[in-house]
């Protein structure tokens, strides 16, 4: 049995779940919310989480508490996860994978700063800087800041959660980069435009375009990237620049509409769902007898 892990109602979910099925391997969908959680999830075979950073900001900081007690069993008692544990960790955490990717030697925006909105001292960034929660996702609670002013006044209207600040990388080319990874290799790749705000997001308007000249560096600093965070499925938000593909943001939870599906010419969660019932399928083989 596959345990998915989920935190919200997502139809990428479901859908993962049905494609899952669709290979030929059972799948029992275990919501991470529900105080039975643990006891389900290590009762699988393998899991897979679909615990979102942005879980918090949907009121759901339980399943956020439950993931790293989860993923400590799941590895004690020898049950596999997909991505491994560590990638959830560069989930929740964008100050942490952003500093291990720059240790991998990939181009990523400097950190000038990391705290609640009371930590920051604007007068002590760098701008035009990002400002964003170290744990969430779907540009909640994010802005650019180009004058300590700005920064000022975002930061006494954000809730008291940790937030980081880095420096703003201008799309040069008018739009965001976002790759996504199949067992760690690149398998699609579209551009984001970027809206009035600066911002590229699909809540703020942002349109998907195919790209299929994208320049062979940017999937590699995606699939290194992948390496660095064992992120085997997920996906990168890159803006290509004078200093190479910038990665600003990583994921290990891939998240797609319907309507995007037949959009970006690939069914992203059928792409996700073979790879894992492969896995799946290749635990139940027979292991040869020790001589």
């Amino acid at each position: 049995m596959i345990g998915v892990l989920y935190e919200s109602d997502e139809w990428s979910d479901r859908k993962l779940a049905a494609e899952i099925e669709a290979f030929g391997a059972p799948v029992r969908l275990v919501n991470m919310e529900d105080e039975t959680a643990e006891e389900e999830a290590l009762a699988c075979e393998m899991l897979v989480s679909r615990v979102f950073a942005s879980a918090q900001f949907r009121g759901h900081m339980a399943s956020l508490e439950r993931m790293p007690r989860v993923i400590r069993a799941a590895e004690e008692r020898g049950i596999p996860l997909v991505n491994p544990g560590r990638a959830h960790f560069f989930e929740i955490d964008k100050r942490l994978a952003t500093e291990t990717l720059a240790g991998a030697g990939l181009v990523t925006p400097a950190v000038h700063a990391c705290g609640t909105p009371a930590d920051l001292d604007p007068q002590a960034l760098s701008y035009p800087c990002v400002v964003k929660p170290n744990c969430g996702g779907r540009t909640t609670c994010t802005a650019i800041a180009r004058t300590a002013e700005e920064a000022r006044a975002f930061l006494a209207e954000a809730p008291a959660i940790e937030f980081i600040a880095e420096e703003y990388v201008e799309p040069a080319h008018g739009f965001l980069t976002r790759v996504e990874v199949v067992d760690g290799a690149c398998a699609l790749v579209v551009k984001r435009s970027v809206a009035s705000n600066g911002l590229s997001a699909y809540r703020f308007g942002s349109t998907y375009a195919s790209y299929p000249d994208v320049p062979r560096a940017v999937a590699d600093a995606a699939e290194r990237a992948s390496a660095a965070l064992s992120i085997e499925l997920g996906s990168f938000d890159v803006i290509e620049g004078g200093r190479g593909p910038c990665i600003i943001d990583a994921n290990s939870v891939s998240n797609v509409s319907e309507d995007c599906t037949e959009l970006l010419g690939l069914d992203l969660m059928r792409a996700h769902a073979e790879a894992i019932a492969r896995r799946w399928h290749a635990l139940q083989k027979p292991r040869p007898l020790s001589s």
